[in-house]
């Protein structure tokens, strides 16, 4: 027996392949999920690479690859004020140039070997997110393997893997922001808590170990809680609002340590946990300290004060729990005792400083209060708006979110019936009920959501595996593999379609067309008009862009500094691609001077807002806008529904500016008619009609009042006619509203109901070449409104219109619209971002019958997109027969005056000299030349006319040359309308109407 005990020693039985299997099953199954993460992130990349010009999605990301790129050129340095954003202050930018942009800095110096180039750096930025996306995988699963084991680790990193929620969309290359960095972040924070937790209930440290130095006895608890400090702080280094996680467990603190006391056992282990991890918080917090205020989006005394807060609180709880077990008070007593401290201590913050119990109480509110914080309401954050439509959820996470449910109902009937419930395993509700009320209350935060899914999912199958006595030590009976493979399939039935909805998003992900349309025009922008510093004053500028400029409240611009102004939402691409000044960012800094200005209801008024803001030295020079900012249609991608939100002037909604008409057949579909004030805002004047004048046309828009099946009160087209309706003169279609109260002159497409007066310093300079017509969005706008006008709907003319009817272009299909409606919807050619400069303007002035009208016009032609268009202004004569007006754009000496002498070299210039005309009193016309000199403000003098005779009238220009036309023609320019609608499209709207 004894030689037999002896050979079985020395010659084990191998090892069968059930045993490998049980041993390492876990390592392939966690490469294959971290190698599907990260291909399934990274296979659409090349979208993201245009013409060799690395683009990104969204705003965030511009703005973080320049913050990194700070950090490469001044490694390790972070930006410390930003005064290439936010004309004329500069900012802070808070939450951006944190560890996260360190971190891929510092990545993309070692990759570039010390001095990477800027496209080294892009392309790290651009991969960046991918790769933080799939190293989530690693403490997901060691999560899941904590609750469950090794089969509760991969379920965990499966349902990670295959959900399609924010955290995929956030983690795709090309969204370089910092959710995807804070949800790496957090999951890891919540897991070194977790272990800290374990350690603690294994080592039961108590108070008097600390004061006997046993090092031994504390080394693990205190050294694990520590880590926990640590990666916690990491956290709030790269996003400061992370004070979330430090109110999740600063409630986890309170909630258990109550419950440990009542249940009958020592809350002290526990207590060291918080109060080491939440002083080393504290300690860390206070190294980065920027500001001695209190506020969440920077390193305040808000996250030291609240890391403390929780140590101090964990402290006291452990004391007060040995003085009532001491004194032998009722530990019933001690929930009651806390409450009432914790009610003394907030009514106390509320009297003695009502600022700082506000602030906290609306923080609260914003991020778990289950309804739209007031800052989401005003400003239209998608990202701040609560969670409309729950079944997202159960798209995102298909079923594991009800087992995730099902593992919270199994942890609390743990805590209920088992005396020596674990700690962590409660930990995991309260992040999770956390995360679904912030989620319920800002889809922001849904980011983190999978995570806790993840884990809970893991918990239910953990539970599973003991019911069915799943194991491999015993061997494995049919049901039990029939049961686990069953529950598999159920888990991840709805996750695993064909093909997976994960992989759709990954494949699908690419930066649009936008980013690239307002790179061309960023582009032409840099190249065309000076650098900072050097507007009027020539050379390079002054301005450095990757400098480092001191913390202040407001930067000082020197003289030929300037801004560009423009919507808030592109305020990062004007700093990253133009390396201009942006007046308003994503910030949501200056937001309401960019919705001043852009809804100012005429030129004065949008002048005084510019004034307001600007210094004596520094202007605001250019204005950006495009197609989005003037469309009403939000889903269509229209954004003119934001600024009024932001407006300030006085008490606006979009409803002063659009309504809507629907269809009587069909209420889902619906157009939007425009009110006089939206074709007199600034942004509409622009973009629509170049800053020109627009008459009004004999257009009306007709409804009538109508009663859906849920009694809602609509405006519908009428039963028997169409909505918009044609007239011969205008004197018709006002007699006709005047007797018809449900209809209304103009609104339609790009015709007013009254005329709109011309702007006089706002001249068209450059814009993209991509046209709008590139996007499904704006030629599903153009579908929605053709409809309405009679279009053929659903009919491509692939040959002639028929009879009355004009072949109208939309993307690249032709469409036939009826005579009276073509040419409505668009007055000039839709490049998707056209820039705008803000100049003194030149000035006409000369003679004409008194009391009479002039007009003058001329022809433009923007180079970049060969669009042709006519820009008219109009001026009365006085009684002496004198008149005068100022005009925007030049005729001649362009040359003269460019980028090198501190001007913009214009993309847009005059086809011929300005026609000015009297039509009154049988007089003639008159031709004269506007140099950019005049326009610009480097020369006073002024072109003049006479238009005194009724032919063989002169004009002179400022050079004194003399110029005849006979018989009142104008030398060759044009006054009629040679705006076209060219199309190069690539993107196309089905024939058939769009919804909205």
């Amino acid at each position: 027996m004894s030689h037999s005990r002896g050979t079985s020693a020395e010659n084990p039985e191998p090892e069968s392949t059930l045993d490998r299997v049980k041993a390492w099953y876990h390592v392939p199954a966690l490469l294959l999920v971290f190698g599907f993460m990260l291909w399934n992130r990274v296979q659409n990349y090349s979208a993201y690479i245009v013409d060799g010009e690395v683009l990104f999605s969204g705003t965030d990301p511009w703005y973080h690859y320049r913050s990194t790129m700070y950090v490469v050129k001044n490694w390790p340095a972070t930006m410390p004020f930003d005064p290439w954003t936010y004309f004329p202050y500069g900012t802070r930018s808070g939450q951006f140039g944190t560890l996260m942009d360190q971190v891929v800095g510092t990545v993309a110096l070692v990759i570039g070997l010390g001095s990477p180039s800027d496209h080294t750096v892009a392309m790290v930025v651009l991969f960046a997110p991918a790769v933080m996306g799939a190293l989530a995988a690693i403490p997901t699963y060691v999560m899941g393997r904590r609750l469950a084991g090794r089969i509760g680790g991969v379920t965990a990193i499966g349902i990670l893997a295959l959900s399609s929620g924010l955290f995929l969309r956030r983690s795709v290359v090309g969204v370089y922001d910092h959710q995807v960095a804070e949800a790496l972040l957090q999951v890891t924070s919540v897991l070194a808590v977790m272990v800290a937790l374990s350690v603690a209930e294994r080592d039961k440290p108590v108070y008097e170990q600390f004061l006997d130095r046993d090092v031994s006895g504390l080394r693990a608890t205190v050294g694990y809680s520590g880590l926990a400090g640590l990666t916690i702080s990491l956290y709030l280094w790269t996003w400061p609002p992370a004070v979330l996680l430090l109110g999740i467990l600063g409630t986890f603190f309170l909630l258990w340590l109550t419950i440990e006391f009542v249940r009958g056992k020592s809350p002290e282990h526990t207590a060291i946990v918080g109060t080491v991890t939440m002083g080393t918080v504290t300690v860390l917090q206070l190294a980065v300290v920027q500001s001695l205020s209190i506020s969440a989006t920077d390193h305040t005394l808000l996250q030291v004060l609240l890391a403390f807060a929780v140590a101090a609180g964990c402290v006291f709880m452990a004391w007060l729990a040995r003085y009532m077990e001491t004194n032998d008070y009722d530990r019933n007593l001690y929930p009651v005792s806390i409450g009432a401290i914790l009610a003394s201590l907030a009514i106390l913050t509320a009297v003695l400083t009502p600022d700082i119990f506000g602030y906290l109480s609306n923080q609260v509110l914003r991020v778990v209060g289950f309804t739209a914080s007031p800052s989401a309401r005003v400003t239209s954050v998608g990202e701040a708006q609560p969670l409309r439509d729950p079944s997202q959820l159960f798209e995102y996470y298909g079923l594991a979110l009800f087992a995730a449910v099902l593992g919270v109902v199994l942890v609390l009937f743990n805590q209920l019936t088992d005396r020596e419930a674990s700690a962590e395993t409660f930990l995991l509700v309260v992040w999770w009920g956390f995360i679904m009320a912030a989620t319920f209350t800002q889809v922001r935060f849904s980011v983190y959501l999978v995570f806790p899914v993840a884990a809970l999912t893991a918990v239910t199958i953990g539970y599973v595996v003991r019911w069915t006595d799943f194991s491999f030590d015993d061997g494995v009976d049919a049901y039990e593999v029939i049961t686990i493979a069953s529950i598999v399939l159920i888990l991840f039935g709805t996750l695993l379609l064909v093909p997976p909805i994960a992989m759709n998003v990954g494949a699908d992900t690419a930066p649009g067309a936008e980013p690239a349309a307002w790179t061309e025009s960023m582009d032409w922008l840099q190249q065309n008009s000076p650098a900072e510093g050097a507007y009027g004053q020539g050379g390079n500028g002054t301005l450095e862009y990757y400098g480092t400029y001191a913390n202040r409240d407001d930067f000082d611009y020197s003289n030929g500094e300037y801004g560009v102004m423009s919507w808030w939402d592109y305020g990062h691409i004007i700093t990253v691609q133009g390396e201009r000044i942006p007046n308003a960012n994503p910030f949501q800094q200056g937001a309401t001077t960019a919705a001043n200005f852009l809804l100012a209801p005429n030129e004065t008024q949008a002048n005084d807002v510019l004034e307001d803001v600007d210094e004596d030295d520094a202007k605001t020079r250019y204005v950006a806008v495009d197609w989005k900012m003037a469309n009403t249609y939000g889903g269509t991608g229209g954004k003119f529904f934001a600024p009024p939100r932001f407006y300030s002037v006085s008490n606006v909604s979009s409803s002063d500016y659009y309504g809507t008409v629907r269809s009587r057949q069909d209420p889902r579909r619906y157009f939007n008619y425009r009110t006089q004030a939206y074709y007199e805002s600034m942004v509409v004047r622009l973009y629509q009609y170049h800053g020109s004048a627009k008459e009004a046309q004999p257009y009306v828009v007709d409804w009538e009042p109508a009663t859906t099946r849920g009694g809602q009160t609509i405006r519908a087209t009428p039963p028997n006619s169409p909505a918009i309706k044609p007239f011969p003169t205008m004197e018709a279609a006002r007699n006709y509203t005047e007797s018809d109260a449900t209809s209304r002159l103009g609104g339609f497409g790009t015709q007013p109901g009254e005329r709109v007066a011309a702007l006089e310093h706002y001249r068209y300079v450059g814009s993209s070449e991509r046209n709008a017509y590139t996007s499904s969005r704006y030629n599903q706008q153009q579908l929605i409104e053709a409809a309405f006008a009679g279009v053929q709907s659903g009919r491509s003319a692939t040959s002639s219109c028929v009879d009355n009817t004009t072949a109208m272009p939309i993307g690249n299909q032709t469409y036939c619209m009826p005579d009276s409606a073509a040419n409505t919807l668009s007055d000039t050619n839709p490049a998707w971002t056209k820039i705008f400069e803000r100049v003194p303007g030149g000035t006409i002035e000369g003679t004409a019958p008194a009391n009479s009208t002039v007009y003058a016009s001329v022809q433009m032609r923007n180079n970049a997109t060969g669009e042709f268009f006519v820009y008219r202004q109009r001026a009365q004569v006085g009684a002496d027969g004198s008149f005068e007006m100022t005009v925007p754009y030049s005729t001649t000496g362009y040359d003269q005056w460019g980028t090198e002498e501190g001007y913009t070299d214009v993309g847009v210039r005059a086809t011929g000299p300005y026609l000015v005309e009297v039509t009154e009193n049988g007089s003639g016309a008159a031709t004269t030349s506007v140099t950019e000199g005049q326009v610009i403000g480097e020369d006073d003098s002024a072109s003049t006319v006479d238009l005194t005779a009724s032919t063989n009238a002169t004009s002179t220009d400022d050079s004194g040359t003399n110029e005849t036309t006979t018989d009142g023609t104008s030398g060759g320019s044009s006054t009629d309308d040679i705006s076209t609608n060219e199309t190069s499209a690539n993107d196309t709207s089905a024939n058939a109407i769009a919804e909205p």
